[in-house]
């Protein structure tokens, strides 16, 4: 049994199932941009059992035009579309490729979001570079400071974004640091007069998924 500010292992791939079949297949009238749920898939670890993870692929673009990366608008692709990995690997190369997972944390009992940011050329983007992309709502981050490898926020005890092995793949990813997650949903989910996630109820885990995307969105552009 799980608490109302955090879901179990099972909890979570049961939840991300149920939301990819939601978004996928059927029309909601979920509030927040369509986007940010559209376009997931899950992943199953090649070895070992219950490691699975969501992923998708975005295009993205430079905020500023850089001197190779001018916005652009091609072939009916725009920065923030989902899209295949293919067709990311054939996009304009005005366009940067996201790659975004959403994995389990074991120790914090809740979603991580993790990404990576490439160039046409495949090289990853600094933190610096990708702070200069449409990625990150920026009016959610007025007193950050950015480092080459955290995004730290003024007395906090974790930085809000920094880079480290992807749980599942073990390869480097930039992740939203999940310390304030669990508090952060209790309080939504109990403005929603939510009391509790029974383990085995698809449609409350379902609901404290949507409710962590809204909070997600509120600083990432998905």
């Amino acid at each position: 049994m799980a608490s109302l500010s955090t879901l179990t292992r099972s909890q979570f791939e049961q939840a991300s199932k149920a939301l990819i079949d939601k978004h996928t297949h059927h029309s909601t009238d979920f509030p927040l941009n369509a986007t940010i749920l559209k376009g997931w898939s899950w992943t199953e670890h090649p070895t070992v059992p219950s490691l699975g993870y969501m992923f998708r692929t975005a295009l993205l673009q430079y905020r500023t035009p850089s001197r190779d990366n001018d916005l652009v608008e091609e072939d009916g692709l725009e920065s923030g579309d989902v899209v295949d990995p293919a067709v990311a690997r054939d996009a304009s190369p005005g366009f940067l490729t996201c790659g975004q997972s959403i994995a389990f944390s074991p120790t914090f009992q809740v979603p991580v979001f993790y990404f990576t940011v490439h160039d046409s050329r495949g090289s990853p983007l600094s933190l610096e570079e990708i702070m200069n992309t449409h990625l990150l709502r920026h009016q959610s981050l007025p007193e950050t400071q950015v480092t080459s490898f955290a995004l730290v926020q003024p007395d906090a005890l974790f930085p809000l974004l920094s880079q480290g092995d992807h749980p599942t793949l073990g390869t480097p990813s930039w992740f939203i640091h999940p310390c304030g997650t669990a508090n952060a949903i209790s309080e939504l989910i109990r403005e929603k007069n939510t009391e509790r996630i029974p383990e085995v109820d698809n449609n409350k885990s379902l609901d404290w998924l949507e409710t962590w995307f809204m909070m997600l969105g509120s600083i990432v552009e998905l």
